[in-house]
C-alpha cells in the first residue's frame, strides 16, 4: 500500500459502525465490535490486516475529525479510541503512519500497542515505523 488516506464518518457515532444498515459479515471477516465499552470504540477502522503476511505500507493518514458531526473531540484528540486493527497476522511493515484523533493508533489482536498520545507529532500523531 502507497499513500493511503481515510477518514472515519462524520456521523459517527450517531448511528455506530453498526447501525448504519448493514450487517457485520462473518464470510469478510467483518468486525462485530464485540469487545467495545464505548461509542468511539463502534467506529469503522481506517485499515484492518487480518490473517495476513507479509504486508508494508508507505505513507497512511487515517483520520477521526468528528463525533456526530461535532468537533469538540479534537480538543482532547479523542474522536476515535481505534484506528488500525492487526489480528493474526505476521511480517508487517507500516511505514509512516499518521492518525488524528484516536486514542490508539494500532491495535494488536485486541490490545493497544501504539498511543497516540506516545507519539504526538504536530497536526497527528506519527509513527516512522510500525513493525509486528
Amino acid at each position: 500500500m502507497g499513500a493511503i488516506q481515510t477518514e472515519t464518518a462524520y456521523m459517527q457515532s450517531a448511528p455506530d459502525a453498526l447501525g448504519g444498515g448493514f450487517t457485520p459479515n462473518p464470510a469478510y471477516s467483518d468486525p462485530d465490535f464485540a469487545d467495545c465499552a464505548t461509542e468511539s470504540c463502534k467506529k469503522t477502522w481506517g485499515l484492518r490486516i487480518v490473517d495476513s503476511s507479509d504486508i508494508y505500507m508507505y505513507a497512511g493518514g487515517l483520520y477521526s475529525f468528528f463525533d456526530n458531526y461535532r468537533q469538540q473531540c479534537l480538543e482532547t484528540e479523542s474522536c476515535q479510541e481505534n484506528m488500525v486493527d492487526i489480528q493474526c497476522s505476521s511480517n508487517l511493515w507500516l511505514y509512516g503512519l499518521t492518525t488524528k484523533a484516536t486514542v490508539n493508533m494500532v491495535t494488536v489482536d485486541g490490545q493497544g500497542e501504539a498511543p497516540a498520545s506516545l507519539n504526538v507529532n504536530g497536526f497527528g500523531s506519527t509513527l516512522a515505523l510500525f513493525e509486528q
